[in-house]
């Protein structure tokens, strides 16, 4: 009954000639009054499947959308596109003014509601009575279209982003009875999309997905060395002069410095974001950003979410990511507009010290650290790994089979196979076992020097610890250094090795192997 409403608004409101694949069915449903978990890849178009449906007054359900968002930089990017589409939309938070806010809940105490969209945090309706009371009203008249849940994997404690606040988003259908959920994320695997649809008590949901893979990405894995900066400086100045892109940085102190010595060492104009910087700093720096101003951010993971950029030609991380999940959704804020953008991730093993302690020292239960730690060791094995197509890796993760030929040739590993030769170390890999676990009974040692010893190699430091005369002692000394290396850092992420992360005096990290 509503297929003409949705066409016309699908043209004169949002100016399309067509549906993506999966927004139509998602509209649809949601528009006869049924769940919808909607699983659609970055830059697939999944705000679509919630925006249209809210100016669209045949369907079963009608009134206010309300919209739970976990990011303030989310809301404002969206509430102004819908703005200049002359899209009626208010938004809710803790941070803003009093009379805007007066002015917002009064546009949908109206009958009928003056908005057809209201975006909130979760803390909104967590914690603000008001709200709820308001919620209570709309339900009351009829007026609550649906629930729109965006980034959903906040909702799972197994999701790459999980925010508490999010997780009683599920009180929502026992309160309102009878207003549908429609429920959004571009990274879920099996475990997190059965975890989010539990934790929101979804109805026998619509479920909607399709495949993960995004064919104009590049990827690529570099090896991280002390030449980093002039190697991005490189890559931007000859690939990609004048156009867009992010560097990620694991700590708001490695933003600042990155884009400091690029804009002073390297003559590349680059601006840095974090959470950590006045509020006020952070939207002139998106804006420059968005507008192409700025060409160039070095950002933490707080920046990007749901940020809708056309033309972002590439994404490099400058240290690890903390899961494949994190990954997957950081580069895929490259090429949305489908044109050819490059990911490229540098690696060095001894990143993971950071991120390892910040796991033990972070909040969790020991079961989540765990799951965190997994996690983080298949970034490492990704990494290592020079042989396999760098989508069937990441696509696998999702659950997803993707046959190595229909890359081609669109990463490090398809474009240049290497000459791969087969070889089994057993032997040497029960070597190295046997040496760590003889060394560990004196205090800790790191894991390259346990790698020195197995090598053979005679310091001074390793003679007068007698380590030099262990049994397993040089029992790597016929492979190079780079392949004893691959050798124990394979070892750890396969946890047949351990490390054991311990901060020093002066607050730097040490690992320390163990068995």
């Amino acid at each position: 009954p509503w297929t003409k409403d949705v066409y016309k608004a699908l043209r004169q409101r949002f100016g399309l000639r067509s549906f993506r694949a999966n927004q139509e069915e998602a509209i649809n449903a949601t528009l006869s009054g049924r769940d919808v978990f909607v699983l659609l890849p970055t830059g697939g178009g999944k705000s679509l499947c919630f925006q249209l449906p809210a100016v669209v007054s045949s369907g079963k359900t009608r009134g206010v959308s309300i919209v739970v968002s976990p990011l303030l930089s989310l809301i404002s990017d969206q509430t102004r596109a819908l703005t200049d589409k002359d899209i009626p939309v208010v938004f809710l938070n803790s941070t803003m003014p009093a009379a805007d806010k007066k002015f917002a809940l009064s546009c949908l105490r109206s009958d009928p509601p003056m908005a057809c969209l209201a975006y909130v945090t979760p803390e909104q309706i967590v914690k603000s009575a008001a709200f709820r009371d308001l919620l209570s009203d709309l339900h009351r008249r009829r007026q609550l279209a649906r629930f729109v849940i965006d980034e959903a994997h906040c909702v799972s404690s197994w999701g790459h982003d999980f925010r508490p606040d999010y997780k009683e988003m599920g009180s929502l259908k026992r309160d309102y009875p009878g207003v549908p959920l429609i429920a959004l994320t571009a990274t879920a695997n099996d475990r997190v999309k059965q975890d989010v649809t539990t934790n929101l008590a979804m109805d026998r949901p619509l479920m909607l997905q399709q495949s993960f893979n995004r064919a104009n990405l590049r990827y690529h894995v570099r090896k991280k060395t002390k030449h980093i900066l002039s190697d991005i400086a490189d890559f931007v100045r000859t690939s990609h002069a004048g156009e867009c892109g992010i560097i990620y940085c694991s700590s708001k102190k490695q933003c600042e410095d990155t884009a400091e010595r690029l804009r002073r060492e390297h003559k590349v104009r680059a601006a840095h974001y974090h959470a950590g910087m006045d509020k006020d700093d952070r939207i002139r720096v998106q804006q420059e950003w968005q507008s192409g101003t700025t060409h160039l951010i070095c950002a933490t993971i707080a920046f990007g979410m749901g940020i809708d950029k056309p033309d972002v030609r590439y994404v490099i991380h400058y240290s690890l990511s903390q899961s494949l999940e994190a990954y997957y959704q950081e580069t895929g804020r490259a090429g949305r507009d489908g044109m050819t953008s490059v990911c490229v991730l540098y690696y060095a093993y001894g990143d993971t010290k950071l991120l390892m302690r910040l796991i033990d020292e972070g909040e969790g239960t020991r079961e989540q650290k765990d799951h965190n730690r997994a996690n983080l060791r298949r970034v490492v094995q990704y990494c290592m790994n020079e042989t396999d197509c760098r989508r069937t890796q990441v696509l696998q993760y999702f659950g997803e089979q993707f046959p190595r030929d229909q890359c081609h040739k669109t990463c490090d590993n398809c474009m240049a196979p290497k000459n791969v030769e087969l070889r089994d170390v057993t032997g040497l890999a029960k070597d190295a076992m046997g040496l760590v676990k003889a060394i560990q009974k004196d205090k800790g040692v790191t894991m390259l020097y346990a790698i020195d010893v197995f090598r053979g190699s005679k310091t001074q430091k390793i003679a007068q610890a007698g380590h030099d005369k262990l049994e397993h002692a040089g029992k790597g000394a016929n492979i190079d250094r780079g392949d004893a290396e691959r050798l124990f850092q394979l070892l750890a992420a396969e946890q047949i090795l351990g490390e054991r992360y311990e901060r020093n005096g002066l607050g730097f990290t040490n690992a320390y192997v163990t068995l």
